[in-house]
């Protein structure tokens, strides 16, 4: 008798509506880009081009890998740990993609290595760079933080017109914020640790490490860092905020799957289910990489396109999440820190009317904002007609909000 395996599939059976099952084949858009994607062939990516023209005169550095324990006081980087992240699919068969970035590795509260993404361009000095206002972006169920926010980032086009940056991490940068993210064990550059799970409490934990080492690099007290979740991250997000609202400055729910009339079921004890069975690997699709695309002319089917290789490159193999569960403690009333609730209004996956309760229920004592964006759907930052809108409002609100007069507790 083992422990249950593939659990994780069932649990989203009973969580997710019907409805949103196998969206990309239902899609009209989907269904085009699709076809898109066979006539130009599976190697319309080309990893091995280094140089694009922007808008803007800013130089990127070369990917630089950096040790945590180098500035902050914790157990010292090894190189296992190195090897580790080296060994996964991001660092060993999609480096390309972390052109533009600096990525620093973060020992976690048990000592596994997690990998967090930055940029300190050229023109950034540390006195200014100390100034910025951090902010920690977690990504979503499936996908690596770094195809979700640093699309064709860091000159990775040579063709600037059909293949600009939709990268969030230099949008953000260059709007005078100081841009982070990770990624959750499992995705991208962080290995999986010994359980094989992604667990909603480690993801939590793991957070809480990051932003400490953000903390302490920038030089700057705990709570000045904002934290934004997308999607499924938006849970972990929330659970964060409820956990220890003292550790951050602002909270950003993007796209959150947040429903209060969704609860996840409690995983059985045991299974008769053996070993290999419970480790074997599930591959991520196109499919599957382009069903956030719904809103037809949105995006371009090259960008799209893009985005489902890159994604497929950095986590071809799907993360299992368990003891999803524990998701079923995030509860909006125990919010108090400014929290800004934004999503596409054709987000299938956060309908305005969970958005509109999960926005009212929020705690009260500080600032709230809610915000839609039209003819958007669940990847509006990567969208045409949405990452402007969509970097105003997250700009704005980062920069402008305010917390109540009372002091949060520390961490429960």
């Amino acid at each position: 008798m083992k422990f249950a395996a593939a659990f994780v599939s069932r649990q989203q059976t009973f969580a997710r509506r019907a409805f949103f099952t196998n969206l990309a084949s239902k899609s009209s858009y989907s269904s085009s880009l699709k076809s898109s994607f066979s006539k130009l062939g599976p190697n319309s990516f080309h990893k091995d081009s280094m140089v694009s023209h922007f808008s803007h005169t800013r130089t990127f550095t070369n990917t630089r890998l950096f040790s945590s324990s180098s500035t902050v006081n914790q157990q010292e980087i090894t190189e296992a740990d190195e090897k580790l992240i080296a060994n996964t699919p991001l660092f060993k068969d999609a480096s390309h993609l972390l052109n533009g970035l600096d990525t620093y590795i973060v020992k976690a509260e048990d000592g596994h290595p997690i990998s967090l993404y930055g940029i300190e361009s050229t023109d950034i000095t540390p006195s200014s760079s100390t100034k910025r206002q951090p902010i920690l972006m977690l990504h979503g169920r499936t996908w690596s933080s770094v195809p979700v926010y640093h699309l064709l980032g860091g000159n990775n086009k040579e063709d600037s017109v059909t293949h600009h940056s939709r990268s969030l991490m230099e949008s953000l940068l260059d709007a005078g914020l100081q841009p982070y993210s990770m990624d959750f064990r499992g995705f991208g550059g962080t290995p999986k640790d010994d359980t094989g799970y992604v667990i909603p409490n480690r993801c939590v934990m793991d957070v809480e490490s990051v932003l400490d080492y953000i903390a302490q690099k920038h030089d700057i007290p705990k709570g000045r860092t904002a934290l934004m979740g997308w999607s499924q991250g938006a849970l972990v997000a929330q659970l964060f905020a409820q956990k220890c609202p003292a550790h951050i400055s602002k909270l950003i729910l993007y796209g959150s799957i947040y429903d209060p009339l969704v609860s996840y079921p409690r995983p059985p004890l045991f299974t008769e289910e053996d070993g290999e069975q419970k480790q074997k690997a599930i591959e991520n699709t196109f499919n599957g990489a382009i069903e956030d695309f719904t809103v037809e002319g949105s995006i371009p089917p090259a960008a799209a396109i893009e985005f489902a290789e890159a994604a497929l490159s950095s986590d071809p193999i799907k993360a299992h999440w368990h003891y999803l569960n524990q998701f079923n403690n995030c509860d909006p009333a125990r919010i108090h820190v400014p929290t800004l609730v934004v999503a596409g209004d054709q987000d299938p996956y956060a309908p305005l009317r969970v958005q509109s309760e999960l926005f009212t229920n929020l705690g009260r004592g500080s600032d709230r904002t809610w915000s839609i964006i039209a003819d958007a759907d669940h990847a509006v930052h990567m969208l045409d007609g949405g990452k402007e809108r969509f970097l105003n409002i997250v700009k704005s609100f980062v920069e402008n909000s305010k917390k109540g007069e009372l002091t949060p507790p520390p961490c429960k």
